[in-house]
């Protein structure tokens, strides 16, 4: 069974908010550019995807490149964006996305090698860069593909690790939870606009619910990561308004 696990890069957010023409999909729903684990059984599949619904923001048509960057590989990878490109094709741009429609990217990885040989133990990490061509901002996705013969947490299953709530909030932000007892170290962390952690709280492992003092915030937009044993393993944002 192949598991989503979602971990966002905080970055200065204030710039990208202004200029942002490009919204990005995952399964239904809506996802910001971040760091992305996909992993799978062997057993149970010989290929990983992670796909994306694009959107156009704006109100004309745009033209948007996809670039591949290869950072680590020890298997073959190829992805789909207007069409479906070679291993060794890089880039591929879609023009004139219309306003408010959806075009399906997605990246393949299989572990193997150019013969069509297994490859054990395969992992990709790759970026994935697209590019609005009318304002060359870049909307990155750092993408991590890997092969596990062991279980995996998904703690973006709400049944796990739910959403934050209420949303917006005034005072008090809460979760809901039932986290593995074998994790060492857990905790939420709390980021403004700029990256800086702003709110530090740990969570009791055999509980089932954490409530997080926020009065102290300004009104805004925030980020919320958990960290699991020095992983950050789930990342959203939430608005504090009074």
């Amino acid at each position: 069974m192949k598991k989503f696990l979602l971990s966002l890069v905080l970055m200065t957010f204030a710039g990208y908010m202004s200029a942002q023409t490009l919204f990005f999909e995952h399964e239904g729903q809506p996802v910001e550019p971040g760091t992305y684990y996909v992993i799978g059984d062997i057993n149970d599949m010989m290929e990983l995807q992670f796909e994306l619904n694009v959107i156009n923001g704006i109100a004309d048509p745009i033209n948007v490149t996809c670039q591949r960057v290869e950072i680590e590989t020890s298997g073959m990878n190829y992805f789909c964006w207007g069409q479906c490109l070679a291993p060794n094709v890089s880039e591929g741009t879609v023009e004139n996305m219309e306003p408010g429609m959806p075009t399906l990217f997605s990246a393949h990885f299989m572990p193997i090698d150019d013969m069509g040989n297994l490859v054990p133990g395969s992992e990709l990490h790759v970026e994935y860069h697209f590019i609005e061509r009318t304002t060359n901002v870049d909307y990155v996705f750092e993408v991590y593909f890997k092969y596990s013969l062991e279980s995996v947490v998904d703690y973006n299953d709400v049944n796990v690790f739910s959403n934050a709530y209420p949303n917006p909030a005034k005072n008090t932000l809460s979760f809901n939870y039932n986290m593995p007892y074998d994790a060492q170290s857990s905790y939420i962390a709390i980021y403004n606009m700029m990256g800086q952690e702003v709110i530090r709280e740990f969570i009791n492992v055999g509980g089932s619910r954490l409530d997080i003092n926020v009065s102290d915030l300004t009104e805004g937009v925030y980020f919320y990561s958990l960290i699991v044993d020095n992983n950050k393993v789930k990342t959203n944002k939430f608005v504090i308004s009074r």
